[in-house]
């Protein structure tokens, strides 16, 4: 999962495969370009003098929290941070007008569970996929301005990760009792505010939507992920018949744009589960407890079962 999504770099070229064979049903995914090998192509998108209408924001293959993310128009300042060919860097076009709530950006931390059944004698990894109902709306902490020379540079108003927006002294703290307030909410109350705000029909259709970009987004990269895990977890005694013996809860991140259209920002294989409010406390221990309840089904006749499976190899 790491090799296949997320790495930033792994995700572009695994998604630029799919929008290639299906343009409309990847389109969740902005214009996107791997630096230095897609240097040339990039350039295409400025003018003579290295400026370029559009916002890019630039960001390193294998960042986190919000570590070495920039944004310009310049094309040369791109150049030279694509030179160190040891750490690959990840170019996008900039979403310019997202959704907003309460004058600022934000993003969509979905809880996503992948896990598989393993057909008994042909090995085949049939993928099973869950959709935490829940998750975590995380704001910038201050009011978003469209990009211009003097606020290109303010991280807290442009990227919305929590790491660099919780160290603001205009970051609001949810206490828990009411998960539609402060700098951190959830996905429950914001699709509630979407129901409320434009009907309960678009509120089931942005859901259908963050379901059916996550689903895409799997298949695309399950022929690896099926070939990693008979790599990695070659058959047993059984011959397959205990199942499937792993899963991965993933942390997807998602934006809207102002016609609130889901764009896929990144994938986190390993999605923090540090809690820092009430709000972080019950939502992610929910997350664990129903990812358990799905893949964990263990009793006192799994070892009987596994070796009376054996013996009729």
């Amino acid at each position: 999962m790491h090799n296949a999504l997320a790495r930033k770099s792994r995700l572009a070229r695994n998604i630029a495969r799919m929008q290639r064979l299906f343009p409309s049903e990847y389109a969740f995914v902005p214009d996107t370009w791997v630096l230095p090998d897609d240097l040339g192509d990039l350039e295409k998108q400025f003018d003579e003098h290295g400026q370029a209408a559009s916002i890019f924001i630039a960001k390193p293959d294998a960042g986190t929290q919000g570590r070495g993310i920039f944004l310009t128009n310049q094309f040369d300042r791109l150049r030279k941070a694509a030179a160190d060919r040891d750490n690959l860097l990840v170019v996008q076009r900039y979403m310019s007008r997202p959704m907003l709530i309460d004058g600022m950006k934000f993003d969509l931390r979905l809880y996503m569970l992948v896990a598989s059944v393993l057909e008994e004698g042909t090995g085949v990894l049939s993928p099973r996929y869950f959709l935490f109902r829940d998750g975590l709306v995380r704001l910038c902490t201050t009011e978003y301005v469209a990009p211009t020379a003097e606020n290109i540079d303010q991280k807290r108003m442009h990227l919305t990760n929590y790491a660099i927006n919780k160290k603001s002294k205009d970051f609001v703290q949810n206490d828990g009792d009411d998960d539609g307030a402060g700098s951190k909410r959830s996905l429950r109350w914001f699709l509630e505010h979407v129901g409320e705000t434009h009907g309960e029909k678009e509120r089931d259709k942005l859901w259908g939507k963050l379901a059916g970009l996550c689903v895409k987004m799997a298949l695309a990269v399950h022929p690896t992920l099926e070939a990693e895990y008979h790599n990695v977890l070659p058959r047993d005694s059984s011959a397959g018949a205990m199942g499937c013996r792993c899963f991965e809860i993933l942390g997807v991140d998602v934006m809207l744009d102002v016609k609130r259209r889901p764009v896929l920002i990144e994938v986190n294989h390993l999605p923090s589960f540090t809690c820092d409010s009430p709000l972080d406390a019950d939502i992610k221990s929910r997350v664990v407890q129903q990812a358990l309840d799905l893949t964990c089904r263990c009793d006192a006749g799994d070892r009987q079962a596994y070796e009376a499976a054996a013996a009729r190899r």
